[in-house]
């Protein structure tokens, strides 16, 4: 196969992606060692610690790898603290000049002003070695070291070769971080849900409730599909501060769009409440039961906060129903936040 056809095939493979797939750079390196004809190539990133450096991961291919790679390993972990890692500086932060260009060994010295590589090559023991590589970044962060070397100098042939490889590259390896941290991220995105006070949602493409916080899941046992209608009408909402939800829209690269609703704060709602009092001739009783359940509290939540019986607090959400023309609680929010009324 021609090597226009190989390059091709990469791309495809490279494009091609599914959850649960081996990292890109564990299949990707023999085929691009072939390519570009080195003795070994090599693909790692690189990890800032408290008290020096780690690699996130480290996959090679070539004569000795795993040799290579041990060595790797151990040098990168010796480095101290206030090394700067062969002149690449923080990983989360790399310096725009360098972000996802193709180098030569000659090019890196000159760019790096004389960095370390060649107590890194005698380690390694390929000293006198040219390299080819480049540093795939998603913005100034990185997602992946990959070159590779060999004893005779890299051609501009080789350079096209991987230079073709970066784009599709920094697509697979983007996919590849957000899909590694979804599991922990599911347990962060739970936890933060579970600190705000209001009702907040995570609905994803489908409007499927993703992530949905204690206050939220019981507006949704009231009514589903009144909270989805009432979400749906703040994210086409015009003004924002008249919405019953705050919204924001979630995006990753390579992944569909997901949605952060909040129900509007207990301030905005109580200046909502003020405003209907007197049109829908609510009592300051009434009008304190109708913020509790703005607010998303349950009869016996708002029963112990004002000290009274559940079946009283039953009794003034049905006169509520009856003042505001609303026949569930969430349609009750909802046209409080509208400031609609019984003939509305």
């Amino acid at each position: 196969m021609r090597t226009s056809e190989n390059v091709r095939s990469l791309v495809h493979g490279l494009e091609c992606w599914a959850p649960g797939d081996p990292p890109a750079t564990t299949w990707l390196l023999p085929e691009l060692r072939s390519l570009l004809q080195a003795e070994f190539a090599g693909a790692y990133r690189p990890r800032v610690k408290e008290q020096g450096w780690a690699l996130d991961f480290m996959h090679a291919d070539g004569a000795n790898a795993t040799g290579l790679r041990s060595t790797f390993t151990s040098y990168v972990e010796a480095l101290p603290p206030s090394d700067t890692f062969l002149g690449q500086g923080n990983p989360h932060l790399v310096p725009f000049d360098q972000r996802n260009r193709v180098m030569t060994a000659a090019q890196l010295t000159t760019a790096d002003s004389g960095a370390p590589y060649a107590a890194l090559f005698g380690a390694l023991g390929i000293l006198g070695h040219d390299q080819v590589r480049v540093l795939v970044c998603d913005g100034p962060q990185a997602l992946s070291w990959i070159g590779a070397t060999r004893e005779l100098p890299f051609q501009e042939r080789e350079v096209a070769i991987l230079r073709r490889l970066t784009r599709p590259l920094v697509r697979r390896l983007r996919l590849e971080r957000y899909n590694h941290s979804a599991p922990p991220m599911a347990a962060v995105v739970e936890t933060l849900l579970e600190a705000v006070g209001a009702p907040a949602f995570v609905l994803g493409p489908a409007w499927d409730f993703e992530f949905v916080n204690p206050a939220g899941l019981t507006l949704l046992q009231q009514d589903r599909e009144e909270v989805l209608r009432s979400i749906q009408g703040s994210i086409a909402s015009a003004d924002a501060d008249m919405a019953d939800y705050a919204i924001t829209q979630v995006r990753a690269p390579g992944w569909p769009a997901y949605v952060l609703a909040v129900r509007n704060t207990p301030a905005r709602i109580r200046n909502r409440v003020f405003a209907v009092q007197g049109p829908w001739g609510l009592s300051t009783r009434h009008a304190r039961v109708l913020e509790l359940v703005a607010e998303g509290l349950s009869n016996k939540e708002i029963a112990g906060q004002l000290a009274c019986a559940e079946v009283t607090v039953e009794n003034h959400v049905t006169e509520l129903f009856r003042k505001s023309g609303a026949r569930s609680r969430a349609g009750l929010v909802g046209r409080l936040v509208q400031g609609r009324g019984t003939h509305d």
